[in-house]
């Protein structure tokens, strides 16, 4: 027979050698290859061929062949296991707070930094309506928008300057190394309507849980004090310092908020059970959920007659503040200031949320804190009561306060003793500031008194800098400041008419206009005045306040002129409606839409490198100079630019039209022109978006998303669907064939 299974050798006939003259295969083409026995010498050379050189022989029989398959796939599995195992051990974590440099990141590194792909960041800014590619350096803004997307803590990258570490104060506790820091007793402020008992609450606290020799010796109101409370647990009773602030309400808090303090750990609303939700209520409601600080509702004048506790929790239902008791988040504690019913009870569960929250700060640290009054004294000078936030305040201190600096002369506390020092949410009153700073501001203790008064004369000329350009809020100035990403945008507004019917007709009216691009967040909205309080809010959320056949008195005219807040008046809803309508697509982006030109297909080639010129058929319309351009292959594009050169013939021309061929040069210069390529070109003409069209384009964008979603969850389903299946079929060992039974006999 012939040598099917030798090399292509010599021409000996043995029963597997190869037929002489090369009739037998190649050496590498033979089922055994190079290892195959040498031509001619038949079955007794392959006896005495190696077992280990050749294709490997199977140490099993067929009868034993699925157990051995079986115990190969289990191992297979098995590795595969521990594959996974290993890649989740060095899966890439993100970091805890993210650095932003002023400009931006490049997604690669923002991708690594937050252990992500950038398809996955692609999607996540699509979603935002923010458009991006690969490998594209992402500004500020953009990389701000991601990390607020996936809940991801940031900060500016580099040294801050002096004129912004007041911005950067509310986040001061972070800064300290953690083995730092201490637990501090909470700050609270006690808010609500007139005559719905705060200050007989506060007197009830401060001549309860103050000890009667202290309480005897307040001779100053400083506007804040500290009481010392029992509290129970399961260790027993626990002394706990807690911070009041005595201030005149909400207006002094969102005045605070305005300057970018956040003083306050704990805010408590009290309401009269007998006079229910007021105005004054609702709009210390929202300010303390517009400054993010936790609610606690102290129900007050519950021993008296005609208390309805139930009533004011629907009341508060209505304004989307449930009681913990109905399974929301918001504890509501019945007390009475005249009798004392709840106390207790109010302290223990301020003491609790202040543990939840976790408040720590550093006493070792440099002095920072938040000025809560300040006065002109004849005697004695700038007076300022100062809440010690972080660090520890000290006689001899170098204090900067915005525009003022000083040396600590004297400090003394709610009671008139005088202090060495003062530690973290501590509020003392001091001496020894060249002029008298604004309720609000924050201080610093800086190293020297040079340092002090340097950073004090900066922050003077910036003030005075800020006045003559006038940075105010407008819906004018509001609506040219677009996003250049063309992202979701949102506009703060104050809404304030002369009866509740006007309220919801107002908020029906806006809330028929598209949202999807441009979101209105209503702070607040009520019936009444507009009043000092609600220019507050607006500048401290940056919103707008709306007047709706509302009077507007000279006094908060005078006090929205300071805060360069617009109150905006309307007696026709209608014009309201436009008005807001043009801010908020004023907010929006333009886009720009591709006007057809024309179309050609490339023939031939021509030159060399990054100069070759497409010899193309105009199919339709005309090519132009300097249109843009776009060059798709089989579909896909692999190049956008403009035209560069137009030929026809030899002659330079401006453009050729349909049926016409002509040579077409990229700009910028591009050498991988291929036959086929279809060449179009196109105009970008402007178009200012409506809030309609805006929708409408971001809906396309959403289903988009979605189709590529599902197309993906498909394959990838499909895929896995079809990995058992080819497990399962695992190579059976190789039958018995006719060339495998005659070589068995030549054994034999």
């Amino acid at each position: 027979m012939s040598g099917d299974w030798g090399g292509g050798g010599g021409g000996g006939r043995g029963g597997f050698g190869g037929r002489g003259g090369g009739r037998g295969r190649t050496a590498g083409a033979g089922r055994f290859g190079a290892n195959s026995p040498p031509g001619g010498r038949g079955a007794a050379a392959w006896k005495n061929k190696r077992q280990g050189n050749g294709r490997p022989r199977r140490s099993f029989s067929d009868a034993s062949a699925s157990d051995q398959v079986s115990r190969r796939r289990t191992g297979k599995a098995a590795r595969a296991a521990q594959r996974r195992a290993d890649a989740e051990a060095n899966k890439a974590t993100a970091v805890e707070i993210l650095e932003i440099p002023a400009d931006g990141l490049e997604m690669e590194d923002l991708c690594e930094e937050l252990a992500t792909t950038q398809a996955e960041l692609i999607k996540v800014l699509f979603m935002k309506g923010i458009a991006i590619q690969m490998g594209q350096v992402l500004d500020r803004e953009t990389v701000i928008a991601v990390c607020e997307a996936k809940d991801q803590e940031w900060m500016d990258a580099g040294e801050v300057g002096v004129e912004e570490q007041a911005k950067k104060l509310t986040s001061f506790y972070e800064e300290e190394d953690e083995d730092d820091l201490e637990t501090r007793p909470p700050v609270v402020t006690i808010m609500g309507h007139v005559d719905h008992g705060k200050t007989s609450l506060l007197d009830y606290i401060r001549k309860a849980k103050v000890a009667a020799g202290e309480a005897g010796g307040i001779t100053q109101a400083i506007g804040a004090y500290q009481v010392s409370a029992a509290i129970g647990g399961d260790d027993g009773e626990s002394e706990r310092n807690i911070t009041f602030l005595d201030t005149p309400g909400h207006e002094a808090f969102s005045a605070m908020r305005a300057r970018g303090a956040r003083v306050t750990d704990v805010a408590i609303v009290v309401v009269a059970a007998d006079d229910g939700v007021r105005p004054q209520t609702k709009e210390a409601v929202s300010h303390a959920q517009a400054a993010g600080v936790p609610l606690i509702i102290a129900i007050n004048k519950c021993d008296k007659e005609g208390g309805n506790p139930e009533r004011v929790k629907e009341e508060l239902a209505a304004l989307e503040v449930v009681c913990e008791e109905w399974g929301g988040t918001t504890p509501m504690i019945n007390v009475s200031a005249k009798t004392g019913m709840g106390i207790d009870q109010l302290l223990e569960t301020i003491a609790l949320t202040a543990e939840v929250e976790e408040l720590v700060a550093n006493p070792g640290s440099n002095a920072r804190g938040t000025v809560v009054e300040a006065y002109l004294d004849k005697q004695r000078g700038a007076m300022a009561t100062l809440l010690v936030q972080n660090g520890t305040l000290r006689i001899g201190d170098a204090v900067l306060v915005g525009a003022s600096w000083g040396k600590v002369r004297a400090i003394t506390d709610a009671y008139g003793a005088k202090l060495e020092e003062a530690g973290p949410s501590t509020p003392v009153q001091i001496m020894g500031l060249g002029s008298v700073p604004m309720a609000g501001e924050e201080f610093e203790v800086t190293e020297t008194e040079t340092e002090a008064r340097d950073a004090a004369v900066k922050r003077s000329e910036k003030a005075r800098i800020n006045v003559i350009e006038g940075n105010s809020v407008s819906l004018s100035n509001l609506s040219a400041a677009k996003d250049d990403e063309d992202g979701v945008q949102t506009i703060n507004l104050i809404v304030k008419t002369d009866v509740s019917g006007s309220v919801e007709a107002v908020k029906a009216a806006l809330g028929a206009l598209p949202r999807d691009r441009v979101v209105l967040r209503f702070l607040h909205a009520a019936a009444g005045e507009v009043t000092e309080s609600d220019i507050d809010l607006a500048a401290a959320s940056e919103g707008i306040v709306l007047a709706f056949n509302t009077p507007l008195s000279d006094k908060v005219s005078e006090r929205a002129k300071q805060q360069r807040v617009e109150v905006r008046a309307y007696d026709v809803i209608y014009g309201l409606v436009d008005e807001v309508r043009a801010a908020m697509e004023g907010k929006l982006s333009g886009v720009q839409d591709e006007v057809f030109v024309g179309q050609a297909e490339c023939k031939a080639v021509f030159g060399g490198g990054n100069s070759k010129v497409a010899g193309c058929l105009v199919l339709e319309g005309q090519l132009r100079m300097k249109a843009n351009l776009r060059v798709t292959r089989k579909g896909k594009e692999v190049f956008r630019g403009k035209v560069g050169s137009l030929r026809r013939i030899k002659d330079q021309v401006k453009k050729v039209e349909s049926g016409l061929e002509c040579g077409v040069g990229a700009d910028p210069e591009w050498g991988e022109w291929k036959p086929g390529d279809v060449i179009e070109c196109f105009d970008l003409v402007d178009r200012v978006q409506t809030l309609e069209s805006a929708s409408d384009e971001l809906g396309k964008k959403v289903e988009e998303i979605k189709a590529a979603e599902e197309k993906a969850k498909a394959a990838a389903a499909a895929a896995a669907a079809a990995a058992p299946e080819k497990e399962e079929d695992a190579p059976a060992p190789p039958a018995r064939g006719r060339n495998q039974r005659q070589r068995a006999g030549s054994r034999r």
